[in-house]
C-alpha cells in the first residue's frame, strides 16, 4: 500500500463527508422528465452538483446530456472505469432520522443513498483526486462514470454508452466486499388479472358481500413493500373487523382498519422494507393484504386472491409458481412482489426476479407461464438484465482481492455471488467491489439507511488503491 496515497486520502476525509451530505440533501428519485432533465429535477440537480464538485477538485468532467456523466484522470489507450449511480429509490416510511437531512449520529450518516450509491460515488470521486495528486504514473485512463436511473431502468447508462466508449475493465462499488464475481439475472414483469364483467364495481349494486374499490402497494419493483392500501365497500363492517382481528391474532401480521362511512372502509397493511434481491430480510405488505382477503367470502376479486395465495403467497423463492431454480455458482432464484395496483378492472402485480447465472430468462418465463396457465392471469414483460459471471481466477478479480485483503486485513473472505444487480454487468468486463464490509448492516432500500463514516473513509482508500493497481498494469 502506497503510504503517500493514504496520507492524501486522510487529508480529504472531512471534505468527503461534507460532499456526501450535500448530495444526500437532494432528493434524487426519478421524476417526470423535463427539457434537458430526462429523469426529473432532483436527479439533474444531483448530477450537476457532483460534476461541479469534481471540477472544483481540478478533475476533468463531462455531462452527457443529463443522462450520465464522468470524471476522468490519467492517460493511455486503455480505459478503466469505476461505475456508480446518483439516483435513489423512494424513501418509504418510519425513518428514525429524516431521509434527506444527512444527519450524523454515532459516526453514522443517515439518509437515502448513503450506502446505495451516493456514499460510494463520493468515495470514488475523492479516490480519483487522491490518485491524481499522488502523481503515480498511470498506463490507463480512469473514468468515474455516474449514472442517473440505475434503480429504474438503466436508460441513462444505455444512452451514455451510445455516446461514449466502453471501458476495457471496470468495477462498481455498489454492493459489498470482497469481490462480487457473479450477479444473478434480473427479470421485471407484471402479472395481470382482468376482472370479468360480474367482478367489476361499476355502481352501488351488491352482488358481492365485499367489494374492493382500489388497491395499491409498493414503491418500486426492487423493494419489498412496507405498505399496501385497500379501499373496500361492504355492509358487513362489524364482520370485517372481527375477521381482521382474528387474522392478526393468528398470524402476528399488522393491518389497520379505518371506517370512512357506514359502508366504506380503508385497510392498510404494514410490512418491513428490504432490497428486492433479499426479500427474506423484509416482510411483504402486499402479501399480507392478499393473505387476509382470503378470509373474506363472496369478495369481488376472489379469483385473483385464489391465484395469488396459491401461486405466490408469503414465499420468496418461487416455490409455487414453477421457478424454484438454483445453481452452484449463485444459489437460488429469488422472487419479490414489488408493487400492486388495481385500476379500471385490472390488477397489475409487478414482480422482480433474480435468477441463477447459468440459466436463461426464457426458461424462467416459460416455467412461470406454464404454472399460471389455468388462471385468468397473463404475464407482461417489462425489463430484464443478463447475469454477470467473471471467473474467480480472472486477473481483475485477483487484483481487487489483493487490494481488499491488504487494506482490510481480512484474509478469509472469498469472491462471492449476489442477487443484486450493479452497473458492472453493463460493460464487457466488470465486477462489483464494495462498498459494504462483511458484518455491516445491510440497509439499502430500507428505512434508516446509513453509512459508517469510518467505512466511507476506508472505501475511499480501497478504491484509490484499486485504481492505482489496475491502471498501472
Amino acid at each position: 500500500m502506497n503510504k503517500s496515497l493514504k496520507d492524501i486520502v486522510d487529508s480529504y476525509q472531512k471534505d468527503t463527508v461534507k460532499t456526501l451530505q450535500k448530495l444526500i440533501q437532494i432528493k434524487s428519485v426519478e421524476a417526470k422528465a423535463k427539457k434537458g432533465m430526462p429523469f426529473g429535477e432532483g436527479i439533474d440537480q444531483t448530477l450537476n452538483e457532483f460534476l461541479k464538485t469534481a471540477e472544483q477538485l481540478g478533475l476533468k468532467t463531462k455531462n452527457v446530456d443529463g443522462y450520465a456523466g464522468h470524471v476522468e484522470i490519467g492517460e493511455g489507450d486503455e480505459l478503466l472505469a469505476v461505475l456508480c449511480h446518483l439516483d435513489v429509490v423512494p424513501e418509504g416510511s418510519n425513518w428514525k432520522y429524516p431521509p434527506y437531512a444527512a444527519e450524523i449520529h454515532d459516526n453514522k450518516m443517515y439518509g437515502r443513498g448513503t450506502i446505495d450509491d451516493k456514499g460510494p460515488a463520493v468515495a470514488s470521486l475523492y479516490a480519483l483526486k487522491a490518485v491524481k495528486e499522488s502523481e503515480v504514473k498511470l498506463n490507463k485512463r480512469v473514468r468515474l462514470i455516474v449514472g442517473t436511473d440505475e434503480e429504474s431502468g438503466w436508460e441513462g447508462l444505455k444512452y451514455y454508452f451510445k455516446k461514449e466508449e466502453q471501458p476495457d475493465i471496470a468495477f462498481s462499488p455498489d454492493a459489498g466486499y470482497p469481490v462480487i464475481h457473479a450477479e444473478k439475472g434480473i427479470l421485471i414483469f407484471d402479472l395481470n388479472y382482468e376482472l370479468n364483467e360480474e367482478e367489476r364495481v361499476v355502481d352501488n349494486r351488491s352482488n358481492f358481500k365485499y367489494e374492493v374499490l382500489s388497491l395499491k402497494g409498493g414503491n418500486a419493483p426492487n423493494m419489498v413493500p412496507d405498505s399496501c392500501e385497500l379501499l373496500m365497500r361492504t355492509e358487513h363492517g362489524k364482520t370485517l373487523e372481527k375477521k381482521l382481528n382474528k387474522f392478526q391474532n393468528e398470524n402476528d401480521l399488522e393491518i389497520e382498519m379505518e371506517s370512512l362511512n357506514k359502508t366504506r372502509f380503508k385497510l392498510i397493511s404494514s410490512g418491513v422494507s428490504a432490497h428486492g434481491s433479499r426479500p427474506d430480510k423484509g416482510v411483504n405488505a402486499i402479501s399480507i393484504m392478499i393473505k387476509f382477503l382470503e378470509k373474506l367470502d363472496r369478495i369481488n376479486v376472489g379469483g385473483f386472491v385464489d391465484f395469488y395465495n396459491n401461486k405466490i403467497g408469503m414465499n420468496y423463492y418461487g416455490e409455487n409458481i414453477g421457478c424454484d431454480f438454483s445453481d452452484q455458482v449463485s444459489g437460488k432464484l429469488v422472487f419479490n412482489v414489488g408493487q400492486i395496483k388495481y385500476k379500471k378492472g385490472l390488477i397489475k402485480t409487478t414482480i422482480n426476479i433474480r435468477y441463477p447465472v447459468t440459466m436463461k430468462k426464457e426458461d424462467v418465463v416459460e416455467a412461470i407461464k406454464d404454472s399460471i396457465d389455468k388462471y385468468d392471469v397473463y404475464l407482461e414483460m417489462k425489463n430484464f438484465q443478463k447475469p454477470l459471471h467473471v471467473p474467480k481466477d480472472d486477473p481483475l478479480v485477483q487484483t481487487l482481492m489483493k487490494v481488499y485483503r491488504e487494506i482490510s486485513g481480512d484474509n478469509k473472505s472469498k469472491p462471492i455471488a449476489i442477487g443484486g444487480g450493479t452497473y458492472a454487468r453493463a460493460v464487457k468486463k466488470g465486477v462489483a467491489f464494495g462498498a459494504l464490509f462483511p458484518g455491516e448492516e445491510e440497509l439499502a432500500h430500507q428505512k434508516d439507511e446509513y453509512i459508517n463514516l469510518d467505512s466511507l473513509h476506508k472505501n475511499t482508500l480501497i478504491i484509490a488503491s484499486a485504481i492505482q493497481e489496475l491502471a498501472q498494469a
